[in-house]
């Protein structure tokens, strides 16, 4: 065999082992990502990562940027004043219960907030 082929032997066996090395390097990491996501806990959807239409208390105050109080006095506020009067004029705060919960349609409370915002109710 002449300088050549001996030449282009090596390159051949270099060429080889950069291969191999390359290869098991992408197999190496490839396997490590694949743990690293096993092994992360699952995380659970935060509130604000749910877009839903109905909220519960602790949600509906925090959409309206208002505490779960606030919206507690205005809801025994309108309710205090149909008990009173037997009528109540203009749409009362949205909301309906469940198990003694309280539920809220975030398309209504819009609704609502626009009209006491036109009204400039006071509570």
């Amino acid at each position: 065999m002449g300088e050549k082929g001996k030449r282009m032997d090596k390159k051949n066996v270099l060429a080889a082992a950069a291969i191999l090395i390359i290869g098991g390097s992408i197999i190496l990491n490839g396997y490590f990502v694949g743990e690293a996501i096993k092994s992360a806990p699952a995380k659970e959807p935060t509130a604000a990562a749910v877009d839903t239409k109905v909220l519960n208390l602790s949600q509906a105050a925090e959409y309206m940027n208002m505490s779960e109080e606030e919206v507690q006095s205005i809801i025994r506020t309108e309710s205090d004043i149909l008990s009173e009067t037997h009528s109540f004029s203009g749409k009362m705060f949205p909301y309906f219960t469940i198990s003694g919960k309280q539920y809220f349609y975030k398309d209504e409370i819009d609704a609502w907030l626009s009209e006491v915002s036109v009204d400039h109710r006071a509570y």
